[in-house]
């Protein structure tokens, strides 16, 4: 396992090493088996059997007869906490699923979580990928709108570290997988004010996303529009992401932000939506 830079004086390395364990299991990965987990950790087997035992005890893993591990219901009581609790999916629940209704397009609003987006709200019409995305799902943030809007929020020194350590993996054709390419497209994001992902995760989907900000000033969350790429043209457009923009300035007032939308300086310019 690779050590952590700057650890307080009172880091619990296990802690750390248990939450690393929960955090190797994804929809793509459900079921480990011992060796899976040390590969993907990088902890020894008999680290791994200690921390498997105990998060069995706690019931938050199981093992089935193949001995195969998997995340038992128990977990989503850590997750639910967060989703149901905060400040952000009390407003999701009234403000952002009429807005979804109002403009009869799927909605959602997710933060950021290293190199992905956790969907913290999910208003569905259409359904442009594979599997099925609701509340707690990730998506990864380099190909996305609410992704790249978030990164791009983040500081320089921060984004620089976090752009270092993210694997830019296609989704399709048009996915940004260049580092540079990437710094470049978040720096225009930063001057325009909003984002864009035509086609970058899906070649189904087009989506926009505008930033939600608090009272400090600080972007939380970024709130999207998602809709088939044949409607993603002229004034339709143009009148979507108006609307966007619209419902993150009220929805960041809201959480208390009284300054500049989203940020001093950017252009909110609503030409060249698409290429």
């Amino acid at each position: 396992m690779k050590k952590l830079e700057r650890q307080p004086k009172h880091f619990i390395e296990s802690l750390a090493r248990g939450m690393k364990v929960l955090q190797a299991f994804s929809a793509e990965r459900p079921r480990l088996t011992l060796q899976q987990l040390a590969d993907l950790t990088g902890l020894n087997k008999v680290a791994v059997q200690r921390l498997t035992d105990t998060l069995m005890t706690l019931g938050f893993l199981g093992r089935n007869r193949h001995k195969e591990f998997f995340l038992e219901p128990r977990i989503l009581t850590l997750g639910f906490a967060y989703l149901y609790g905060s400040e952000l999916r009390q407003l999701a629940e009234t403000h952002v699923a009429e807005f979804g209704r109002r403009l009869g397009q799927t909605v959602n609003l997710g933060v950021l979580d290293g190199a992905e987006v956790v969907i913290l709200f999910r208003y569905e019409v259409s359904r442009f990928y594979q599997f099925r995305l609701q509340e707690g799902s990730r998506l990864p943030a380099h190909c996305t709108s609410m992704g790249k809007l978030l990164l791009a929020a983040l500081d320089q020194e921060e984004l620089t570290v976090r752009i270092k350590t993210m694997t830019l993996a296609p989704l399709t054709s048009r996915t940004i997988t260049d580092h540079e390419a990437l710094k470049k497209e978040l720096a225009l994001i930063r001057a325009r004010g909003f984002s864009i992902s035509n086609r970058e995760s899906s070649l189904a989907l087009y989506a926009a996303a505008a930033p939600l900000v608090d009272r400090d000033g600080r972007v939380v969350a970024a709130l999207n529009i998602s809709l088939p790429v044949e409607q993603a043209r002229g004034e339709e457009l143009t009148g979507l992401v108006r609307e966007l923009l619209a419902e993150g300035r009220r929805c960041s007032a809201l959480l208390g932000c009284q300054g500049p939308y989203p940020w001093p300086g950017a252009s909110l310019d609503l030409q060249h939506l698409t290429a």
